[in-house]
């Protein structure tokens, strides 16, 4: 069994990194695949619900500020920028809708981003908790699998 502060750790990082930073961590430690998927789904789990609910307190604080410094500066333009990125993410959410972002959320840009972006264009949170639960898992044990390999010849031979 894996030391405490490893499951604390590990379950901290999968609530905001999760593909690329909690699943490694969890095979650098040691753990199992079912400790490793436990952990790591419990974390994506708990990070998912809290930014959902997080992301209309952070929506309503952005309008306001934007509000105030249109208030403070009426002459100032805002200019919308677009980048590859926002097209990107606009063509999912036009052509696979909540599953496509919920779907590349763990895999694609940090689970905040990808809860903020669900909530920020569906507004039924029950249903992305249920989108983003299921691609975490589906992530969780498919990084699990694509990585035990690649730490199995790490450690072959460096260790």
């Amino acid at each position: 069994m894996n030391s405490l502060w490893e499951i604390v750790a590990v379950f901290l990082l999968s609530t905001i990194k999760f593909v690329f930073g909690s699943v490694p961590l969890a095979l650098g430690f040691g753990f199992s695949f079912f400790e490793a998927v436990t952990v790591t789904s419990l974390g994506g789990f708990f990070g998912a619900t809290f930014f959902v609910y997080m992301s209309d307190k952070i929506l309503s604080f952005l309008k306001k500020r934007k509000a105030r410094k249109k208030l403070e500066n009426p002459n100032l333009p805002i200019n919308k920028v677009f980048t590859n990125r926002n097209r990107m993410i606009v063509r999912v959410k036009k052509r696979f809708g909540l599953a496509g972002i919920a779907f590349l959320s763990p895999f694609l840009f940090p689970l905040p981003i990808g809860c903020f972006l669900a909530v920020r264009y569906f507004k039924n949170k029950h249903r992305i908790l249920v989108y983003m639960f299921v691609a975490i898992l589906f992530w969780s044990v498919t990084a699990y699998y694509f990585y035990k390999p690649i730490f199995h010849v790490i450690h072959k031979y460096i260790f």
